[in-house]
């Protein structure tokens, strides 16, 4: 097979994979690394793509962010150790994540612990089984991505919410 030709299978491999949804340039590069492309031929696909605008890692990691924060609601450490896994670099990680605020994080917690566990009043539930199902809460928000300060945060606002009600 000629140069040519690689390069044309390799462009065709990547516009495939890039045909499913965004990729990062490090994922194109392990998918034709995996098809037993060239290394020389990986990088030159990869750069042209690049140079084209088909892969931007800074607007992918931002549209990322955005999507998976909003519509499966995780929380900025998820997010980040999601991009880590798509080879996206630390400092394009770091600036996109910053769009998410503390607030937004809070929020977004908060939202679910309330969809997950409506608030009851003490008189309903005793003790023991409150704190079972904080816990659960808790364990479910940080497997989320949310950092121990904002589940502590959402189970105190629960805590006073709840005293509120009894």
């Amino acid at each position: 097979m000629t140069e040519s030709e690689k390069l044309k299978a390799a462009r065709a491999v990547a516009f495939r994979f890039l045909g499913y949804s965004a990729r990062s340039c490090a994922e194109i590069e392990r998918r034709l690394d995996r098809g037993g492309f060239d290394p020389s031929v990986t990088a030159v696909v990869v750069a042209e793509l690049r140079q084209e605008g088909y892969l931007d890692d800074e607007s992918f990691a931002s549209d990322w962010i955005k999507d998976r924060a909003d519509r499966k609601q995780y929380g900025r450490s998820r997010l980040k150790a999601e991009l880590v896994q798509r080879g996206v670099d630390g400092e394009t990680i770091q600036q996109a994540i910053g769009a998410v605020t503390a607030e937004d994080e809070f929020r977004r917690a908060l939202e679910i612990a309330l969809k997950k566990q409506p608030l009851t009043p003490l008189t309903t539930q005793g003790r023991d089984e409150l704190l079972q199902a904080d816990q659960k809460l808790a364990q479910m928000l940080h497997r989320r991505g949310f950092t121990w300060d904002i589940v502590k945060q959402v189970l105190a606002l629960r805590e006073e919410n709840r005293e509120e009600l009894s």
